[in-house]
């Protein structure tokens, strides 16, 4: 193993393909070691349009030792990440997260949430030490492959590519699903449906957008991501022929597996899920800092107390 002081942080907006076939790795590295499913980010959306750093690479030497991924807008982040475990305790992840911290609040960034397997002691225990506090938790699930296939559909609801002019009127029906705001979410379709690995789709109901998804292509999955039914129309049966016709989609594209996320208080969403095919398959942790941490700075001493950080700490090289 080579001396903690030769370790290097390398920035990325975006990841080449040799670059995520290292990320891959190392992943899989760490989910065998305390039987994970690591959730993480792979770059900007939009480079050209980035506001801040997406990645950041660990290396000794030539090898890949660490990864962290920064993903959000100009004030709220999701921030995901890993160590080797023969590389663990010599800082590597705290100066991954000085240096994602760092460039998020410079640009005038507010707020991170970390997120941390329910699985990972050695996640629970790095964030313990920062102070994070639990905001919420979300359940990964799967859809199982004896899952039944569609049946019948009701031939009113029609499922289709979202073309440019269907972004905003999803976006509002997605905002009145989730209560959430509708700039937020027309900001997030526009960049997804401009990338390869993202497609986005509406649901029509006699010609009415109700609601949508997005499928997002990820090394080992793919994800259905902001799926969601105006309130109108929940209740009736059209999730469940949306979410079998995502599941369909995905199918056709390819998929190795289908996943979604769920906040674990959704019993709703849940339910629906599980009927569908979906079983739990891990939980995630959604971590927030003081405002202190994330705008001065906090580091560890060498007696693991915590103390202010400086920049001459953080080895980002």
């Amino acid at each position: 193993m080579a001396n903690a002081e030769k370790i290097h942080i390398e920035t990325r907006l975006s990841l080449t393909p040799a670059e995520l076939t290292e990320i891959d790795a190392l992943k899989a590295r760490c989910d065998a070691e305390e039987g994970l499913d690591l959730k993480l980010g792979y770059g900007a959306a939009d480079p050209a349009e980035a506001l801040y750093p997406a990645a950041w690479l660990a290396r000794a030497g030539d090898a890949l030792v660490g990864y962290l991924s920064l993903e959000g807008d100009e004030t709220v982040a999701e921030m995901c990440g890993m160590v080797h475990p023969d590389w663990r305790r010599q800082r590597i992840g705290m100066r991954l997260f000085n240096a994602a911290r760092g460039a998020f609040v410079a640009m005038g960034g507010r707020q991170i949430f970390a997120v941390c397997e329910n699985a990972s002691a050695s996640g629970r225990v790095f964030l313990r030490m920062l102070a994070g506090q639990r905001a919420f938790s979300e359940h990964r699930m799967v859809l199982r492959a004896d899952a039944p296939r569609a049946g019948s559909a009701d031939g009113r609801l029609i499922i289709t590519a979202a073309e440019p002019d269907d972004l905003r009127p999803l976006a509002a029906a997605l905002a009145r699903a989730f209560e959430n705001a509708e700039e937020r979410l027309l900001a997030d379709l526009t960049s997804a449906s401009a990338l390869a690995t993202e497609r986005v789709y509406v649901a029509r109901l006699d010609g009415a957008i109700i609601g949508g998804f997005r499928l997002s292509a990820m090394p080992d999955a793919t994800g259905i991501y902001a799926f969601g039914v105006e309130r109108a129309y929940q209740r009736q049966g059209w999730g469940r022929q949306m979410l079998a016709a995502a599941c369909a989609l995905a199918r056709e594209q390819g998929a190795p597996r289908v996943s979604l996320e769920v906040e674990t208080e959704n019993s709703a969403a849940i339910a629906l899920y599980e009927g569908s095919g979906f079983t739990i398959t891990t939980t995630y942790g959604y971590y927030i800092f003081s405002p202190t941490l994330l705008i001065i700075g906090l580091d560890l001493d060498e007696d693991g107390r915590l103390r202010p950080f400086s920049d001459d700490a953080a080895g980002d090289e």
